[in-house]
């Protein structure tokens, strides 16, 4: 078995995972098989991705189920290839590198009778030193937004990042190529900034201290093969997805072909972090000593929970349903909004939400009144004591007189590819494959079959141009109206992306963009939208409706139920994982079983915009009673 190095990432997230993996002593000696580590780094993998496709809040994504697997590792796996094939253009000598795990370039360490493995993603030796090269599915937007907020010559804001290209086209820390901090941020913010490459709970950070890991192990197989002088020579580096890439849409037969593009960018960026996971050997010896701990007590008994949960996280961790099943499902101390920022008691003591988790604080009633100093809580707290929803009537009215006839309801199905698929996109660009739309021309005049118009492509060729035609024939953006949805940085973004694709069309897409509204404003609020209303600061700031069966959430899932019967239970397609899911399985379907989830698939994308039509009908009746 050994510790691979995922399996060290976990362990030393607290002193019971160890126990509750079914750990067994007498296999810390073994090596894993390739079969095996091959297994536990896919599902790594795939939370890696998921990490960067979606919201880390969106709950129905958090599980990673088989057919996600199934779709998204391909992905990865190019990626992969991609990095190790281009770093020849960066890094000098010979590479080793391969999908398939016993091909590639491994290390392993025994300490204190146990054992420690890692694979090399891509390994590279050179006259002056070894490469040590990981490949990530993450994006390079995940370092370079590290740094200090400022503006350009036109008064746009831009990141000024800790790190920055070198002569060598590689990204380093601003101190490793001997650069003027100042000339770039305060020191002060470099700093801040750069701590967070420290913590391996932080988004960027998460995959240093994974790369810290296998230098850990990686110095010690030399250590212990009289390779100590070699150490000195190991450099390490991420290769990730460059967030910049724009695919210029050239194809070999139907294999996308991703050469440089038209601003000079390559798909993979190439990050050292040599200096900062030398910082870290130090942090990796004491888990290491704090894993062993853990793995010569196995300890199943209960420990605190915390951030190292990982909770409605993609990285979760696996027994977070054991460990947290004292927590309540509906109304807990978490769901108070804003709750990251702790509780401050009359004194001015401030304390964390798993602090007073840990200490019996469990449902939103636990928490003392005078530990509120967020108004917004207080009324939450209220609500679910008095099980009387809290609703602002006047500003819920002001919000929909913004809403004119006709409405069109509007919800878009995407496909967040790793891998941009067709001209124009960029890594994880969300590729619109689905609309759908319901019209309705007056008050209460919408039939949910009648006035429901859409588009879903049939298979995985670009179909966006179409997309766009069917929208803009049922969308008239010459009379006026208000296209609604929900979230509408979602849609904005999209119509956006799309009209700097299809300039033909630029003007009315961005005509659909001015006419959107958020039905989300007459829930939870839109600060900019009421100030200009008239409303006070904390007025406008302040949510519209709460109700003890939101817990702390305004996602359609949890409004719809408040203001309609209508129900997602008992649908084929019930989520946008499935809806993916089914999209992505298209090609692999006979027409019998593609007919099947083809109209499953309209009819989940119909039930997301008539749910729209269902809640505007609700509040109306509720403000207007």
């Amino acid at each position: 078995m050994a510790i691979t190095k995922t399996k060290f990432i976990n362990y030393i997230r607290c002193p019971r995972y160890a126990s509750l993996d079914n750990l067994k002593k007498e296999k810390l000696d073994s090596i894993v098989s390739y079969d095996e580590y091959q297994k536990e780094e896919e599902e790594e993998k795939i939370r890696e991705i998921l990490g960067t496709m979606y919201d880390e809040n969106d709950n129905d994504l958090i599980d990673v189920k088989n057919e996600h697997l199934e779709i998204m590792l391909p992905f990865y796996n190019k990626a992969e290839m991609l990095a190790g094939r281009l770093a020849s253009k960066y890094f000098k000598g010979n590479f080793k590198f391969s999908k398939d795990t016993s091909r590639q370039e491994s290390f392993d360490a025994k300490i204190n009778g146990i054992r420690y493995l890692c694979y090399v993603d891509i390994y590279n030796e050179c006259d002056e030193n070894v490469n040590i090269i990981e490949a990530k599915a993450t994006t390079s937007k995940k370092f370079l937004s590290l740094g200090a907020t400022v503006k350009d010559d036109f008064g746009d804001k831009k990141i000024n990042s800790i790190f920055v290209k070198g002569d060598d086209h590689i990204y380093h820390l601003l101190e490793d190529l001997n650069l003027n901090i100042e000339d770039y941020m305060k020191e002060k913010v470099y700093l801040n900034n750069k701590q967070k490459l420290y913590d391996k709970y932080h988004a960027a950070g998460h995959y240093v201290y994974d790369l810290a890991v296998q230098r850990y192990i990686i110095e010690n197989d030399l250590k212990q093969n009289n390779l100590s002088h070699m150490i000195d020579n190991y450099k390490y580096y991420l290769a990730v997805l460059n967030a910049d890439y724009v695919f210029d849409g050239t194809y070999n037969g139907n294999v996308p072909v991703y050469d440089t593009d038209l601003n000079g960018n390559d798909i993979i960026s190439y990050f050292d972090m040599t200096s900062i996971t030398k910082d870290m050997l130090d942090i990796v010896d004491i888990d290491r000593k704090k894993v062993e701990k853990y793995i010569n007590e196995l300890s199943i008994n209960k420990c605190p929970i915390g951030p190292y949960c990982e909770n409605k996280k993609t990285t979760k961790c696996k027994y977070s349903s054991i460990c947290w099943d004292f927590i309540p499902k509906k109304n807990s101390i978490l769901n108070y909004l804003d709750s990251h920022f702790g509780f401050t008691d009359e004194n001015g003591t401030k304390y964390e939400r798993y602090e007073l988790i840990n200490s019996g604080m469990v449902h939103m009633l636990d928490v003392p009144v005078n530990y509120l100093n967020r108004n917004k809580n207080i009324i939450q707290r209220e609500v679910v004591q008095s099980q009387q929803p809290y609703i602002n009537y006047q500003k819920i009215k002001d919000g929909m007189a913004n809403i004119t006839y006709p409405i069109y309801h509007l919800d878009f199905e995407t496909f967040p590819c790793p891998l941009p698929r067709f001209k124009g996109e960029k890594c994880y660009t969300q590729s619109v494959f689905q609309f759908s739309l319901h019209i309705e021309t007056e008050e209460g005049i919408c039939d949910k079959e009648k006035d429901h118009y859409g588009y879903l492509a049939e298979n995985h060729n670009d179909i966006r141009e179409d997309l766009i035609k069917e929208m803009c024939k049922w969308i008239d953006t010459d009379s006026g109206g208000t296209i609604l949805v929900y979230n509408e940085s979602f849609e904005k973004t999209r119509l956006k992306e799309l009209a700097q694709i299809f300039p033909l069309y630029k003007d009315k897409l961005l005509k659909m963009r001015s006419m959107m509204f958020d039905l989300m404003n007459l829930t939870k609020t839109n600060t900019k939208l009421y100030k200009e209303l008239g409303y006070s600061d904390e007025e406008a700031s302040m949510f519209n409706y709460y109700h003890s069966d939101m817990s702390g959430s305004f996602s359609i899932k949890k409004i719809l139920p408040l203001f309609s019967d209508l129900t997602y239970n008992g649908m084929e397609i019930g989520n946008g994982v499935e809806a993916l899911i089914a999209y992505a399985n298209f090609p692999k379907l006979n027409k019998k079983d593609f007919e099947h989830k083809y109209g499953k698939l309209v009819d989940y994308c119909k039930q997301d915009t008539w749910a729209m039509v269902e809640i505007l009908k609700g509040m109306r009746d509720l403000v207007n009673k």
